[in-house]
């Protein structure tokens, strides 16, 4: 009877550990976790492999397929490029704003470099590829607006400019836009932009992309020509020129696995040819720029002291 007893007390006890709450005694699974599922979602969704799926992803946390990490990977450097694309055109900037001087800047070239950012973005948007693989284009499309009101502000409108033209014979004074250029400009691009989202057929779309080949040559090899001509980098900055080469080369890679468009990794490419040129200029003229900066100072102090 006892033995009875102390069975039937061990099986009510048993019975008690089995109906508590699942979430007392398991681990909550991950795919339960809020924002978990859609972040999932975002950087394995999309992908249309048969082993790379949100769920199976997460259930073989931590030690992720390759096919999985592969992903990841890309997701994660399209979204650093974006970020670090925020700050990529800020040294040009400050740059212009501290000297108060356009010179060694193209806005011929400036112009250009607005359709390429533009035409990039509008077709990655109207494409519906993913933010990752192009939202850095609308960066520095915002970016390159500013540093053209900056072009406009300060080009032949600082001494600065007649100075470091005195110092060079090849470097002349950036001439002030008239009020006509700066109309035409802000009129061309709002017209280009309707046209763009509203007005191109689908099928047409791939004209946006290879309408930046030549522009893009034009855009960058005024400003490769120009920083020829002077042997001086002026206001360009080695910061923006490393990120612009770094990041296109890593949106080649990032193209191929995200969306494979052969129209945009061409772009990636043309775009990383011309920048590897513009950053073997900076170190070749390096050394005579910083020259020059010298003279222009020591001329400067002089100047002050005849006064």
């Amino acid at each position: 009877a006892n033995t009875r007893i102390s069975l039937n007390a061990t099986k009510q006890t048993s019975d008690r550990l089995t109906n508590q709450p699942t979430d007392r005694i398991t681990m909550v699974a991950l795919a339960d976790i809020p924002l978990v599922m859609p972040l999932a979602e975002w950087v394995w969704g999309a992908d249309p492999s048969e082993d790379v799926g949100p769920e199976l992803c997460l259930a073989s946390l931590p030690f992720i397929t390759m096919g999985c990490f592969s992903q990841l990977l890309t997701k994660a450097l399209g979204l650093a490029i974006i970020l670090g694309s925020c700050l990529n055109k800020t040294p040009i900037m400050l740059n212009i704003y501290n000297s108060k001087s356009a010179t060694g800047l193209s806005r011929n070239s400036l112009y250009g470099e607005v359709i390429v950012y533009a035409n990039a973005a509008f077709y990655g948007f109207l494409e519906g590829h993913p933010f990752t693989a192009y939202g850095e284009n609308g960066a520095l499309l915002l970016q390159n607006l500013v540093i053209i009101a900056l072009a406009w502000k300060f080009s032949g409108n600082s001494t600065n400019d007649a100075t470091k033209a005195n110092s060079s014979p090849t470097k002349t004074p950036s001439p002030p836009p008239t009020t006509q250029e700066k109309a035409l400009c802000v009129a061309g691009f709002l017209a280009y932009a309707w046209i763009v989202l509203f007005m191109i057929p689908s099928t047409l779309r791939y004209i946006l992309m290879t309408s930046i080949w030549p522009i893009l040559i034009y855009s960058r090899g005024i400003q490769i020509y120009i920083t020829y001509q002077q042997k001086q980098i002026g206001n360009l900055s080695i910061i923006t020129t490393t990120l612009n080469l770094v990041g296109t080369f890593i949106r080649i890679i990032t193209t191929l696995k995200e969306t494979g468009d052969t129209t945009v990794i061409m772009s990636f490419v043309l775009s990383f040819g011309l920048n590897l040129i513009m950053f073997i200029q900076y170190w070749l003229y390096l050394e005579r720029d910083a020259t020059t900066t010298t003279t222009t100072k020591e001329e400067t102090e002089e100047s002050k002291k005849t006064k």
